[in-house]
């Protein structure tokens, strides 16, 4: 019950934009729905990643994401105003 709430405040705060997110969410320990609920991540990306996840493991970097098809740096810049990397600094990028 407590990952249902978490998963419809996570949608709730994505959708009404980075201002509203008072904490981000692990990238790494994130579901798939919480990842889809994001418009900067959505159903298709949110699969993807999460199949990185269980087959390769852990992100250890930003530039990490870019692995996966359909992420390159200003994906990585939007994806970031709501998931972190554990342990990683912020993303920087010229975009």
């Amino acid at each position: 019950m407590k990952k249902i709430i978490f998963g419809l405040a996570l949608a709730l705060m994505c959708s009404m934009g980075p201002a509203f997110a008072a904490e981000k969410v692990n990238i790494n320990t994130a579901t798939q729905e919480e990842l889809a609920a994001c418009p900067a991540v959505g159903a298709d990306l949110a699969a993807k990643i999460t199949e990185y996840i269980q087959n390769v493991g852990d992100f250890t970097s930003y530039d990490d994401l870019k692995e996966i098809e359909g992420i390159d740096d200003s994906k990585i810049k939007a994806i970031t105003e709501f998931f972190v990397i554990e342990g990683v600094e912020s993303f920087d990028c010229n975009c």
